[in-house]
């Protein structure tokens, strides 16, 4: 996926996540520099090949999976429902560091909008978690095969008076 500092602090949450689904990122790492695509209304676009963004002093992790790729353990002490049918994302937000490959999570304001390609609005209620140093919003959304989501995230990092666009679109398998 990309390139993983040596002095990036580990999760289990977030790694968990994110291995459950294939791939390998850990939360306090920050991304190379890759330009990401803009959606008319000035998010970012984000998805499972580019699933971060930098803006200005701060960068967004994003992912999703069915919640069946959970561990049995992981999902219980979240209180996720292990499900083929139950999409799960996962939001990170980080404050780069002067020092460089350690980022900061930050807390933030997160207001998403959640909708599959029809434009059929789904309810999703994101929850902030607190892992050791780390901070994540998750949240889970019912899904069926092959069916695209988009995620609209409007973000405002605590002690920031700029919000964060992004849009994360991504196609669940659940069969």
């Amino acid at each position: 996926m990309g390139v993983i500092a040596m002095n990036c602090r580990k999760s289990t949450l977030l790694t968990a996540l994110l291995l459950g689904s294939g791939a390998l990122a850990l939360s306090a790492c920050s991304p190379p520099d890759v330009p990401t695509s803009q959606a008319e209304d000035g998010r970012k676009r984000l998805n499972a090949g580019q699933s971060y963004a930098q803006f200005g002093d701060y960068v967004i992790h994003v992912n999703a999976m069915t919640s069946d790729g959970l561990t049995p353990d992981i999902a219980q002490s979240y209180g996720i429902t292990r499900s083929e049918d139950l999409g799960l994302i996962n939001l990170v937000v980080l404050k780069k560091s002067d020092e460089p490959g350690i980022d900061t999570p930050v807390t933030a304001d997160v207001k998403l909008t959640t909708a599959n390609l029809t434009g059929q609005l789904k309810t999703l209620k994101l929850q902030e978690i607190r892992d050791d140093v780390s901070i994540y919003y998750i949240g889970t959304v019912n899904v069926e095969n092959r069916e695209t989501i988009n995620f609209d995230f409007d973000i405002r990092p605590a002690g920031s008076d700029r919000t964060l666009l992004a849009r994360y679109s991504h196609e669940f398998y659940t069969r």
